[in-house]
């Protein structure tokens, strides 16, 4: 996935979104009235009513993507709409991040519904928010002649649950670490990906002492993320390693991952260590910052035998 900032609506970005629609619309379809009303009226129509626009950014600043969550009082729904994303960085994951974003606000703004018009020639898009979970609705009352599909999505309040890790958790948690590298196009080799330990994560954790692993459920039981720590043979003493943190897209950007995150660290202090060291990629930036907001400093050489030899970020931080 492509390292990106999601930034909000700023005056000076609305060239970029206009410029990116168009260019998106008339590679597949031709403009309609409506887009050219969207596309004068962005400010007034989006914006003034209560909406937002998200802008992805790539390393240099440039506008390479962008959505619009607009507002629909009329029918108490708010709208998904104009993502595009410039040629040179499509399927690289900017249309899941801007899709998360979107989502993310909606949720804190309190948004219930949210509905996108599409075309179902245009698979990869269809399939993006699938995954972001839009489920097909009957078509009517569609704004657009190349509309050919609706989805929608009813935004719900999860109720979480971090809880220790239990056997039958073993397989859900393999599964959904591995879907994570393969989402990121993170190293698959000499990882967490192809370690036979993936796969029993609580065999591990409890045949060891001062070991711990953390899931995260939803209301409905599905594990949806998980994190631990373990005294990875090799450490100072003193150390323990914080293990395979990974979250399901529909966990994230919800402040989920940051409790199960002081969940651990609370949990690793209770167990007497005095430093934490963690290993990652540049893949997984976000989850990076994260750990430099909770005192993990970067340190220039490796700890440990964890086996994962294509990691290339190290981090630790200390308890006080």
């Amino acid at each position: 996935m492509q390292e990106v900032d999601i930034v909000t609506y700023q005056p000076h970005y609305l060239p970029d979104f206009v410029r990116l629609n168009k260019q998106w619309i008339e590679t597949y379809f031709r403009l309609e009235p409506s887009d050219l009303h969207t596309f004068a009226n962005a400010n007034e129509y989006i914006i003034g009513r209560g909406g937002q626009i998200f802008f992805a950014l790539d390393s240099n600043g440039r506008v390479i993507g962008c959505c619009a969550l607009i507002p629909h009082p009329e029918s108490d729904r708010h709208e998904l709409a104009k993502m595009a994303v410039a040629p040179e960085a499509r399927g690289k994951g900017v249309g899941q991040r801007l899709g998360e974003a979107l989502l993310s606000y909606a949720r804190r703004m309190g948004v219930k519904t949210i509905f996108l018009e599409g075309n179902t020639k245009l698979e990869a898009s269809i399939a993006l928010y699938r995954k972001l979970g839009f489920r097909e609705v009957p078509l009517a009352n569609n704004a657009y002649e190349r509309c050919d599909i609706i989805m929608e999505l009813t935004l719900k309040e999860h109720n979480i649950t971090i809880r220790p890790v239990e056997q039958s958790d073993q397989q859900p948690l393999a599964e959904l670490i591995r879907s994570v590298f393969e989402e990121y196009g993170a190293p698959l080799r000499n990882s967490v990906y192809d370690d036979p330990l993936t796969e029993h994560i609580f065999d591990t954790v409890n045949t060891t002492a001062n070991a711990a692993y953390f899931v995260l459920t939803d209301s409905d039981g599905t594990v949806c993320g998980g994190c631990g720590f373990y005294p990875t043979d090799g450490l100072p003493e003193g150390y323990a390693e914080i293990i395979k943190f990974y979250l399901a897209p529909a966990a994230r950007g919800k402040g989920y991952g940051s409790r199960l995150f002081k969940t651990v660290l609370e949990a690793a202090r209770f167990a007497g260590y005095k430093h934490l060291y963690i290993e990652s990629f540049p893949e997984f930036s976000a989850a990076v910052e994260m750990y430099r907001r909770h005192g993990f400093k970067p340190i220039d050489h490796r700890l440990g035998h964890s086996g994962h030899q294509s990691t290339s970020i190290f981090m630790v931080a200390d308890f006080n």
